[in-house]
């Protein structure tokens, strides 16, 4: 029996293409390795583009070591319980000074590092997660007041972190790079906050639970369980993290999912107010300036509006800030967010504006300490 007309060539052409897919691939794999030394921490921009869509696992597989040492030095970023120094001052003597402490992402530590050298009459610490979600720097901060009073407690929130406020680590949150930092996931039951946490909080921790299997395994059936964005398509390590081009074609899903998730929060510049993370959000804000008040500091909101998104943030929170009588600082005042040229790449604020906005937080911290003053 003959085979039909065009099928062989059809046949034919499809096992050519797979031969060639099948040879570039081992081609990118031996041509742009990602580098073996988990302390490289500059990769090419190609090498870098391959690696992102490898599984979480196996980010971890390369990052982790048993030490700090023979670890990533994104390992030891973000944990709740740390012993890194929180403070920024670099002036000596601290007696009699009132004390001022930041929580939250990258942009409130930038800003509490600007504040620490305009400011010399206070005591500046900062507390902070790369990318950390509302939900991170309240932890924090209920972390931090229990051992430390501060006379000023400072928590940033971001625009972009709302939708996220589902999430239970940076491994989930930035997919892309994988930090493995950890914290609990908040619930509303009625008006009431709760939360869940995670079975670790810190990189010792950590270690220990990832080079114990069962242990592992525990951890990642919590994840399933309580973090919104575990996807173990994501997550898992399989023999197809070997493959450049599964890792291309995994990465295209996760940003595909992660925005389709994303914008059950946040769409076409407006937040989604009967979204579970606004709620949360929204309480979130006035818990932490009632705990603030109970142990005699005072609240301030930092809101960072990102590059894109306007005032919906401000606009989210403003009616918060005012029933709760909270004070604040919103970007969108030293820095539009239409304006391209107050952002840098990374989405972080330009030096230069990040030094107005801390000249302007410094003020209103002043001036609530003068009005808490007898």
């Amino acid at each position: 029996m003959k085979p039909e007309p065009g099928k062989s060539s059809v046949v034919a052409a499809t096992l050519w293409v797979v031969a060639y897919l099948g040879v570039a691939d081992i081609a990118v794999n031996l041509l742009f390795p990602y580098p073996r030394d988990p302390r490289n921490i500059t990769p090419s921009a190609i090498q870098q583009y391959f690696e992102y869509g490898r599984s979480t696992e196996g980010k971890f597989d390369r990052m982790v070591g048993r030490t700090e040492e023979t670890s990533a030095p994104i390992v030891s970023s973000g944990w709740l319980e740390s012993t890194k120094d929180p403070v920024r001052s670099k002036q000596t003597g601290t007696t009699g000074r009132p004390v001022v402490t930041m929580y939250g992402m990258s942009h409130a530590t930038r800003l509490a590092d600007a504040m620490a050298l305009l400011d010399t009459a206070d005591l500046i610490r900062s507390f902070g997660a790369p990318g950390a979600v509302p939900t991170w720097s309240f932890t924090a901060f209920e972390f931090d007041r229990a051992a430390v009073h501060s006379d000023v407690v400072i928590l940033g929130v971001m625009t972009d972190g709302i939708p996220l406020i589902s999430t239970t680590t940076g491994a989930t949150m930035m997919y892309d790079l994988g930090y493995p930092y950890t914290y609990p996931r908040y619930f509303l039951e009625g008006d009431t906050l709760r939360h869940v946490s995670p079975p670790f909080v810190s990189v010792d921790g950590f270690r220990e639970y990832f080079f114990e299997r069962e242990k592992w395994d525990r951890y990642v059936q919590w994840l399933s369980q309580y973090d919104g964005f575990y996807d173990p398509l994501l997550f898992r390590k399989s023999i197809l993290d070997q493959s450049s081009i599964i890792r291309l074609l995994r990465r295209g899903y996760a940003n595909g999912t992660r925005r389709k998730m994303e914008m059950q929060v946040y769409n076409d510049g407006q937040f989604n107010a009967e979204s579970d993370e606004v709620r949360i959000l929204e309480r979130l804000v006035s818990e932490f300036a009632k705990d603030a008040r109970h142990d005699g500091s005072i609240p301030i909101l930092y809101i960072v509006n990102n590059y894109g998104t306007g005032t919906s943030l401000f606009r989210l929170l403003e009616p918060t800030l005012t029933k709760n009588n909270i004070r604040y600082l919103s970007s969108h005042t030293i820095c539009p967010p239409d304006d391209a040229t107050c952002y840098l790449s990374d989405s972080h604020f330009v030096p230069a504006k990040n030094l107005e906005l801390a000249k302007v937080m410094v003020r209103v911290v002043h001036e609530a300490l003068r009005s808490a003053r007898p």
